[in-house]
């Protein structure tokens, strides 16, 4: 069991910090081993994140969650399936290797440990045993495998990219297995899915 929530504002919003700690919080429930939140604020390159080993109710407080402002914000709350309760298990994961993606997941990947070492032999920078990683490297890797069939001046476009990361989801489903559900965010288009 973990949880996960997205939420996305179509301007900043000052005390998104608050809301989203207080999200956290009413999910303590479902995961006390670690607590994080990726939050976004006007460009791809203003995201926050902060995660750490604890539940919402001390972490959201002691991490900083309270104080940021933004967009978008994705968090989960984790109660450990996949990994050790480490930071580096913590999620959301923020990934680069080959596509700006973020995201988180709740439940279970089964193959976890077959996908890490595909992962790994294809480009990917794993820092975790974490399965939630699994999936947003997973999604990053069919969504560069997807953006790379573009022209170059269509990878920006909002309407390419949303067609990209449909197609990146459906692909990146058939390769896990397990039960799960995940928030994904694409920074570039601000699209949360």
């Amino acid at each position: 069991m973990c949880g996960v929530i997205g939420l996305v504002y179509e301007n900043m919003v000052a005390e998104l910090g608050h809301t989203a700690a207080e999200l956290l919080k009413t999910l303590e429930y479902r995961g006390y081993d670690s607590t994080g939140a990726a939050i976004q604020g006007t460009s791809a390159d203003e995201i926050t994140l902060l995660k750490g080993v604890g539940a919402p109710s001390v972490m959201c407080e002691s991490l900083g969650i309270t104080k940021l402002s933004g967009k978008l914000f994705c968090g989960q709350v984790r109660w450990a399936t996949f990994g050790a309760v480490t930071d580096a298990n913590s999620q959301p994961h923020l990934v680069r290797c080959k596509q700006h993606l973020y995201g988180a997941h709740n439940g279970n990947v089964t193959n976890c440990d077959a996908l890490k070492e595909w992962l790994t032999n294809t480009g990917h920078q794993v820092l975790s045993d974490n399965d939630g990683e699994m999936v947003v490297h997973t999604i990053e890797h069919f969504f560069d495998r997807q953006l790379q069939r573009l022209a170059t001046d269509q990878r920006l476009s909002p309407a390419h990219r949303y067609q990209a990361m449909q197609q990146a989801i459906s692909a990146a489903s058939g390769k896990l297995e397990g039960s799960f559900a995940a928030v994904i965010v694409d920074p570039i288009t601000e699209c949360m899915w």
